[in-house]
């Protein structure tokens, strides 16, 4: 898959040449960054009307950075894994590439049957960077890709999918994740739905607190709710 080949080449810089020349290295990293970009984005837009889906999901990532001021993540929550979940979180429905533009794209309400084929994109996604993975196994962009892209449905209580994770089994990538794309999911105007507030957003989200999210999660949410409504407003487009 070319995505795979993509993000591989991503993954695969010369540690040599970039001690030689940093700004070089910066130079083909932002390329390769860019060409990711790129790719998820023709994915992307096959069901996302606004045009700034992938924007807005790195810099919500990057508000919830705020996570660092809870004790326990303190030390895990660092500079490094910020920067990688921000570049991560736009693979999150990559696995989309290969789900049905009849499903995809209905505008009603999926059947039982169609929304299980509609479930598959998060071990699609996956499983496309679990090969690359295996080439990059203490990558760590890689890592949080795979984390994501097959947690992000999960849900606190047990009843999400792929395999119905709860708590803290999820891992943490995927759980901020999960609050992060339901409200972006909320805000945005798709084929098969209006969009909402951002205080109707707001409430739905914190009614799923302890179900379908991580509490401490959402209330780092609640805190700096004005700067996602700002960041959505911003990337509007």
């Amino acid at each position: 898959m070319i995505i795979a080949f993509v993000i591989g080449f991503f993954a695969d810089y010369n540690r040599q040449e970039f001690e030689k020349s940093s700004r070089k290295d910066k130079e083909i990293l932002e390329a390769q960054m860019a060409t990711i970009y790129s790719l998820v984005k023709l994915s992307e837009s096959r069901d996302d009307d606004t045009g700034a889906h992938l924007e807005r999901v790195s810099v919500f990532c990057e508000l919830l950075a705020n996570l660092r001021s809870i004790p326990k993540y303190r030390d895990y929550i660092n500079d490094d894994y910020i920067d990688n979940l921000t570049k991560a979180s736009p693979l999150h429905d990559i696995g989309k590439v290969g789900i049905p533009d009849e499903i995809l794209l209905k505008p009603g309400k999926l059947t039982e049957a169609e929304f299980e084929i509609m479930k598959k994109h998060t071990t699609i996604g996956a499983d496309t960077l679990k090969e690359v993975k295996k080439r990059y196994p203490n990558n760590k962009f890689l890592e949080l890709g795979v984390n994501i892209t097959l947690y992000h449905h999960e849900k606190w209580d047990g009843t999400g999918y792929p395999h119905g994770l709860a708590g803290e089994a999820i891992p943490l990538s995927a759980r901020i994740m999960a609050v992060i794309d339901v409200y972006e999911a909320l805000r945005s105007k798709r084929v098969y739905k209006d969009t909402y507030s951002h205080q109707e957003s707001l409430e739905i989200i914190k009614q799923g607190a302890g179900t379908f999210f991580d509490p401490e999660i959402v209330d780092v949410f609640v805190q700096n709710q004005a700067e996602f409504e700002e960041a959505f407003e911003k990337y509007n487009y």
